[in-house]
């Protein structure tokens, strides 16, 4: 696996063909997610003063549902990969995996932290080495140590790649915003699906692998 490569542009392409095909499902789902997350922040914002416990209990556990959406675009991204259709009934079979899913990404956030406190290059090497810790929670189904340990699997011989890849589509984003925000309903989606794309190439699915 440490040999498998891929194309940032065939990604790219990737992500623009899927969203064409699928464009009022992506806005629809990019508008809702959105609407979730930024009006509560508002009204929090709003409701208590910054620095209060009931203004940290309240970031915190939107905090907490900004993961499980995470969760839930990720679910959705890989089956439409795998098979160009979304099952939302697959929802529900996250909810086991959200403290999986929760560790793993602590466990990322310090590692990285600690590689950008001993030196800035650790820091970024590690940040690609273990990037699909959350991906292979939700797909395989693995712990968080588990999961950090088959990420460093499946980066090995593509980190390079993997941040030029992560540039471009900063990039992309950034364009997004530019254009009044609404670009982000295009943006999102194509980045979402090239990101996809891209972890299917370094990781294919289980039984592909088993037939291999």
């Amino acid at each position: 696996m440490s040999e498998t490569k891929f194309s940032i542009q065939e990604a790219l392409k990737y992500g623009w063909e899927t969203f064409k095909a699928k464009a009022g499902f992506f806005i629809a789902l990019t508008v809702v997610l959105g609407l979730i997350t930024a009006v509560p922040d508002y009204i929090i914002g709003k409701l208590f003063e910054q620095g209060s416990v009931m203004r940290f209990v309240s970031e915190l556990v939107l905090r907490l549902i900004g993961l499980f959406l995470g969760m839930i675009t990720t679910r959705i991204s890989l089956d439409l990969y795998d098979t160009g259709e979304t099952d939302l009934s697959k929802i529900s079979d996250l909810i086991p995996q959200f403290l999986p899913y929760l560790g793993g990404k602590i466990l990322y956030g310090l590692i990285v932290l600690v590689g950008l406190v001993l030196l800035i290059v650790p820091g970024i090497i590690v940040s690609y080495m273990f990037l699909y810790v959350g991906y292979l929670i939700i797909d395989r189904q693995l712990g968080p140590i588990e999961a950090l340990k088959e990420s460093k699997v499946v980066t090995d011989g593509s980190k390079m790649n993997l941040f030029l890849f992560s540039l471009v589509i900063a990039l992309i984003n950034i364009v997004g915003v530019v254009c009044l925000l609404v670009g982000l309903l295009v943006t999102i989606p194509v980045t979402l699906m090239a990101s996809v794309y891209v972890y299917r190439q370094l990781s294919p699915r289980a039984e592909v692998v088993a037939a291999a």
